[in-house]
């Protein structure tokens, strides 16, 4: 498979992943989180990534098959050489922009946890106030002094 269609399928195949990124963080940032919709998500984008790294691989070969070395210099380098510039610059520009949403993702996904744990925390502190000391007494009840001594 030649270099540029290589390089098409991988910029698709990003593209792609980050209309799912874009999904994940609707999903994220609304009030009730649509747990569906984020396992489906979770499951598409596995599948991309996994396209992803498959077309990286075939790519890779027909670089060192060219006799490029195998690291980015190469890359670019084939890319020159292969008159498809443009579409390297252009993969690795998107390859930028999931990685911010990717990020941004983690970021959200991470703020919720948060705020779950909090909202735990608060409803178990709330929870063990009512419970009773060994006096008998809940710890919602105030103590009173016993001043008829």
């Amino acid at each position: 498979m030649s270099l540029i269609r290589l390089l098409d399928q991988q910029h698709t195949r990003l593209s792609d992943l980050l209309g799912l990124l874009q999904q994940e963080q609707e999903c994220l940032v609304q009030g009730q989180v649509d747990t569906e919709a984020l396992v489906g998500l979770a499951t598409r984008k596995s599948e991309i990534q996994q396209q992803l790294a498959e077309t990286e691989a075939r790519r890779r070969q027909v670089q060192c098959r060219l006799g490029y070395a195998d690291d980015r210099e190469g890359a670019r380098q084939a890319a020159m050489d292969a008159g498809c510039i443009a579409q390297w610059d252009s993969t690795m520009a998107m390859a930028r922009d999931v990685s911010r949403a990717n990020l941004r993702c983690g970021e959200l996904l991470g703020l919720r946890m948060q705020h779950n744990q909090q909202m735990l925390d608060e409803i178990h502190r709330i929870a063990n106030a009512s419970v009773y000391r060994p006096d008998g007494r809940t710890r919602l009840q105030p103590s009173r002094l016993n001043v008829s001594a």
